[in-house]
């Protein structure tokens, strides 16, 4: 296991990434906004590569998300689907929750509980 120490993005906001084998995770904290972006782009490209077969994406030390915050994740979403790479955004109940819920986003993203369920999807019939 691969760990990498924790990078500031922003002033509020920090990302951790590890590594097993051909999974990366990488974990949120404080609040995903604006300034994010750019330095969480820059991250990723280098803990995300070919060699990354699953990604998951930790929002629980997440205390706040705004529209660029959103935006990424579904362009996260539509990326490991254009390079085939199983993609999970792991999410507590909470402020980040409750705005994926209500912008309808917890259902067209792969998000799961954080003991492991998936939530249902907008097209499932539960």
């Amino acid at each position: 296991m691969l760990e990498d120490p924790v990078v500031h993005l922003a002033r509020y906001c920090s990302m951790r990434a590890e590594r097993h084998l051909a999974t990366t995770i990488v974990r949120l904290a404080g609040e995903f906004d604006l300034t994010c972006a750019d330095p969480f782009e820059e991250e990723l490209g280098r803990v995300v590569d070919r060699d990354t077969r699953i990604f998951i994406l930790d929002l629980r030390g997440l205390e706040f998300i705004d529209s660029t915050g959103l935006t990424t994740l579904l362009e996260l979403d539509s990326r490991a689907r254009d390079y085939g790479y199983d993609f999970t955004i792991l999410c507590a109940e909470g402020l980040v929750r409750r705005v994926l819920r209500e912008t309808g986003l917890e259902g067209l993203l792969p998000v799961a509980d954080p003991l492991g369920g998936l939530v249902p999807s907008s097209d499932s019939p539960v």
